[in-house]
């Protein structure tokens, strides 16, 4: 991993990313996959019966605001996909 991040910067904890960057198009999702999201995180006070439109803003204001930690991601990616490349063999 020292090849990404200085050794020294991953002995210091998370790194954290500015979200407002990045843009994910999650009006590419379908509308179960967008009411799944909303019921997992509790979004339903928000409005009570969202047409498509306004569960993708209310998904994406609420994904958007999440902190997330790169290192733990690139992680966790690594090992998912030694995982599945164990299993597939």
């Amino acid at each position: 991993m020292c090849r990404t991040f200085s050794c020294d910067s991953q002995s210091k904890g998370s790194i954290s990313t500015p979200r407002g960057s990045t843009k994910i198009d999650l009006g590419k999702l379908e509308m179960a996959a967008l009411w799944r999201y909303w019921r997992h995180f509790n979004l339903v006070d928000a409005i009570p019966n969202p047409s498509k439109e306004e569960l993708i803003d209310v998904v994406q204001r609420h994904f958007m605001s999440q902190p997330i930690d790169e290192l733990q991601v690139i992680v966790g990616f690594v090992q998912a996909a030694k995982r599945l490349k164990t299993v597939c063999k």
